[in-house]
């Protein structure tokens, strides 16, 4: 009767290779018994010593990708990526130029490609003449000196203007139309150091407006007339502007209290016109 006892120890310290010791006892009546569990033994351990190794490769991939801690790791690591090397191929090795020169001149036509030219084609003439014809009038047109009129007499040239400043506290003292921007003059009733003045003006009819921040005109408080003081302005027409579009602004005048004063030429607005 054949008694066989067959005991397997696996460890990670054991081993200094596999990481791994077998121990096999057998007593047989055949010799030959012994053999035939020493090499299962042998296969049994050279099995567990491949997984060990897969495993302790995986375990350690993170932090011995460039340089695996393992001779074992570094086998397994260059038969994962023989597969996925990159090839790399110079254009001379083909027989191609590494290089395309191609010289210019100041004298040569440009190269201008055809598809170009079949949009510029595909463009009605008549319809560009005019566009362009319509283009260039506006131009002409913007740049009339002097084309926008006063629809309003200067006040500072009527009389009794100021009394009139006197009771509004603020009035438009006169203007002159450019062809691209208007430029007047606000005469303000004096109540303090502090004061703002604005010209508040559109060009289509209210739907839309900007406010333009008057300046104070140095040395316009003299000694004979201490009482009021004189602020400018500027406000920027677009060049494009309509001839039958008009322009119409109001004033207004805030004190350093509070108090808030317009002039809009007695409900009528400051209109000018082409």
């Amino acid at each position: 009767m054949d008694i066989k006892k067959t005991e397997f120890f696996g460890t990670s310290g054991l081993m200094e290779d596999s990481g791994f010791k077998s121990t096999v006892v057998g007593e047989s009546e055949n010799g030959d018994g012994g053999d035939i569990q020493k090499e299962h033994g042998r296969k049994l351990r050279d099995d567990f010593s491949k997984f060990d190794q897969e495993d302790i490769f995986m375990k350690d991939r993170r932090r011995a990708k460039s340089l695996p801690a393992y001779p074992e790791q570094a086998t397994l690591f260059n038969n994962l990526t023989q597969s996925c090397r990159k090839r790399v191929q110079f254009a001379d090795s083909l027989g191609l130029t590494l290089a395309n020169v191609r010289h210019f001149s100041a004298t040569d036509d440009p190269r201008i490609p055809s598809k170009v030219f079949s949009r510029l084609q595909s463009f009605p003439p008549q319809q560009d003449k005019e566009l362009l014809g319509d283009i260039c009038e506006r131009f002409a047109a913007s740049f009339q000196l002097n084309c926008l009129t006063c629809a309003f007499e200067q006040p500072g040239e009527s009389c009794g203007f100021e009394d009139r400043v006197r009771e509004q506290r603020v009035s438009l003292e006169k203007i002159t139309a450019f062809h691209l921007d208007i430029r007047g003059l606000i005469r303000v009733f004096n109540f303090g150091l502090k004061k703002e003045v604005s010209v508040r003006y559109t060009f289509n009819d209210w739907l839309s407006f900007v406010d333009a921040q008057a300046v104070l005109v140095p040395g316009s408080a003299t000694e004979d007339n201490a009482q009021t003081e004189q602020f400018g302005f500027t406000l920027y027409t677009p060049p494009f502007l309509d001839q039958s579009s008009t322009i119409q602004f109001a004033i207004c005048y805030k004190t350093e209290n509070g108090a808030e004063y317009w002039d809009n030429n007695f409900g009528q607005n400051y209109t000018l016109r082409y």
